[in-house]
């Protein structure tokens, strides 16, 4: 048995996000979990430039694909958008010294 639950909407941040492979490693803040990214996203992504790297946080468009067999459940997150990108912070180095 195979079910696609309905789309839904969360913020995650990247653990492990390699913009050529369609498993990434993401946390909601409270858990870590995979993420099978489709290659429309992926073709996307390149095509436009953007790229999401560990620590960047975004809003994504997601649907859990469940599956039962032989008395075992699995689930599948699948990533259908990328709603929005917000860059993790980058350290700057001041121009003075402390003595």
């Amino acid at each position: 048995m195979d079910e696609r639950l309905p789309d839904q909407e969360i913020w995650v941040k990247a653990i492990v996000a390699r913009q050529n492979e369609s498993q990434w490693r993401v946390t909601d803040g409270s858990n870590a979990f995979e993420v099978y990214v489709e290659k429309d996203v992926l073709d996307r992504l390149k095509r436009e430039n953007l790229k999401i790297t560990r620590g960047n946080i975004f809003r994504i468009r997601y649907y859990i694909r469940q599956s039962v067999k032989n008395h075992d459940l699995s689930s599948q997150y699948v990533v259908t958008e990328i709603l929005e990108i917000k860059k993790r912070m980058k350290q700057i180095e001041m121009p003075w010294t402390i003595q």
